[in-house]
């Protein structure tokens, strides 16, 4: 192989090329890396989290227009090492990255690319003080509609304290399962070397303080652990399952709180779907990870297929706009507009109706997203209750990320009326 092929500007430059064809991030490509990851990932991510920043960086290095297509993604990757990495050594960010731009672009790319870095290197200091000049949607990279919309709904300092934090890195937070001590799991893993510390949100929670390939932590083979924010577990704590009884979690893929659900229930009476055939791999993999190899996953389609039986307690943890998670999921930011969200509330309606047949009297229905939008949550409880007058609203739960310092996410418990 070419030594430009295996060069980790390169990948990266593909899968943001591929992002920008397809508008959605390829997580696969993420996950399946081998050589580099982190690196990789880092400058992936970067540079979608900063995307609309080096677009306003470029207009003012290269005032003559800055070119779509190939060549768009390889110069965001060597701006964002330039400009937002301090630990890479300028010349290896420019030299690399112009090796990069001789595969995916074409011959007369390189002395374009080669020029705007070295440019970009001798200027760091002035556009790093001029952007802090322009606009919070320009300084903090979120769209006018965005910015603007959660303004309206909390505030200025509120989203300005948001927006900063949805450009910060995320943590990884791993829930130690009930057979496991968190205080003996985190001495264990202290003792290997990993850096990590109890979780100040939930006594559950450790956060491993840095950059950690999960699948090499200690205890991560026998289930020790499952890797998902402490906001997942407001759904599970408001769905509150109990031994013995009847459960489903039609959208559970990768099954972080389905396996919380599985251990509070000790492994008996949870019912698991989920549409996507990818993610449903990683759920049972991550079940039978977890000691939950019995229980089947299945292919389920929860706008349309009807649900087996009658259960005590439904969690749908619907699909919506991420905008409660866009520290994990930056190229959300970009998607939401009127149409998505009509789109998604469409979905999550027909979702709701469906499922809803499969409650028993008396029984629980617990709807959750990780969208921060009053319309995919508060709103959307109060569109549907009315047509569903067997149904109660019981209980909600939100976390708002600059208050709770972990994830964004609503739920409301729904008890069905009994008789």
């Amino acid at each position: 192989m070419p030594p430009h092929l295996s060069n980790s500007r390169f990948a990266a430059a593909r899968i943001l090329q591929s992002y920008t064809e397809h508008g959605v991030m390829p997580e696969r490509h993420l996950r399946e890396l081998v050589q580099d990851r982190a690196f990789i990932t880092e400058m992936v991510l970067g540079v979608v989290r900063h995307q609309l920043s080096l677009d306003w960086w470029l207009g003012q290095l290269m005032p003559r227009g800055v070119p779509t297509g190939r060549v768009r993604p390889v110069l965001w990757v060597g701006l964002y090492q330039i400009m937002l990495m301090d630990a890479v050594e300028p010349y290896a960010a420019v030299y690399e990255t112009v090796q990069a731009a001789k595969v995916i672009g074409t011959p007369r790319h390189a002395p374009l690319v080669n020029a705007v870095l070295r440019r970009a290197l001798r200027e760091r200091q002035p556009l790093l003080d001029a952007l802090h000049q322009q606009p919070p949607t320009v300084r903090f990279s979120h769209p006018p509609e965005l910015f603007d919309r959660w303004k309206t709904a909390f505030g200025e300092a509120d989203t300005l304290r948001l927006c900063v934090w949805n450009n910060t890195r995320p943590h990884v937070y791993l829930r130690v399962r009930p057979q496991w001590s968190p205080d003996d799991t985190l001495h264990q893993l202290q003792r290997c070397g990993v850096p990590a510390a109890l979780c100040t949100a939930r006594p559950e929670f450790i956060t491993l303080q840095d950059n950690v390939r999960v699948e090499k932590v200690p205890g991560f083979a026998v289930g020790q652990f499952m890797v998902h924010d402490p906001a997942t577990m407001r759904a599970v704590d408001l769905l509150d399952p109990q031994p013995g009884e009847a459960i489903a979690d039609v959208c559970a893929a990768p099954g972080g709180k389905a396996i919380a659900i599985a251990d509070r229930l000790q492994g008996r009476g949870l019912w698991v779907g989920d549409i996507n055939l990818i993610r449903s791999k990683r759920l049972q993999a991550n079940l039978r990870r977890c000691g939950y190899a019995a229980i089947p996953v299945h292919a389920f389609n929860a706008v349309a297929e009807p649900l087996p039986q009658e259960f005590d307690g439904i969690l749908l943890d619907a699909p919506c706009s991420n905008t409660g998670v866009i520290r994990r999921r930056p190229d959300a930011r970009y998607r939401l507009n009127a149409d998505h969200l009509a789109q998604l509330n469409n979905l999550q309606l027909q979702m709701l109706d469906n499922v809803a047949h499969a409650v028993r009297p008396g029984g629980r229905l617990v709807y959750s997203t990780c969208s921060l939008e009053a319309e995919e949550n508060e709103d959307l409880i109060r569109r549907w209750l009315p047509q569903h007058p067997d149904f109660q609203l019981e209980a909600t739960a939100t976390c708002f990320p600059p208050h709770d310092h972990i994830d964004g996410a609503y739920t409301a418990r729904l008890r069905r009326r009994a008789g």
